[in-house]
């Protein structure tokens, strides 16, 4: 088996130094840092383990960075129970870095509540991820 010549890697490896050289250094993610790319959840209405008592007309989730929607997934179940009935994901306003969807068949029934997610950030980075609420009555809010 024979290597490549130098002279055929060199130039590659130049290329490479170059463009690292003059990348600036706050576009760049520190050592291990993989997450960097990811959107994380910031906050979330039902928030994060709340206590309501008043069913919700809407999940809307906060994210660090933009989200792409038509990759992104929402889903609220009752534990114990049935998945709820959601509308499509939509940005909350002109908030790309939010996802939001209304309630079809808002819960009625009391109970503890889990809203999972997959979200893809606009960079093809996906993060998924999980909060519970708990609904105490029925009434609308």
């Amino acid at each position: 088996m024979r290597l490549p010549a130098l002279h055929t890697l060199l130039p590659a490896a130049v290329i490479f130094a170059g463009v690292t050289a003059f990348a600036p250094a706050s576009r760049l993610p520190a050592a291990g840092d993989a997450a960097a790319f990811h959107a994380h959840l910031v906050r979330a209405e039902p928030a994060v383990n709340d206590t309501i008592a008043a069913t919700p007309k809407a999940v809307r989730l906060w994210f660090s960075e933009p989200v792409e929607l038509g990759l992104s997934r929402v889903k609220i179940v009752r534990i114990g129970g049935d998945t709820v009935k959601t509308s499509v994901l939509r940005h909350e306003g002109s908030a790309a870095t939010t996802a939001a969807l209304d309630l079809a068949s808002p819960p009625s029934a009391p109970g503890t509540y889990v809203v999972t997610y997959r979200v893809v950030s606009r960079d093809g980075h996906p993060t998924a991820g999980s909060y519970n609420f708990v609904l105490k009555g029925a009434g609308t809010e």
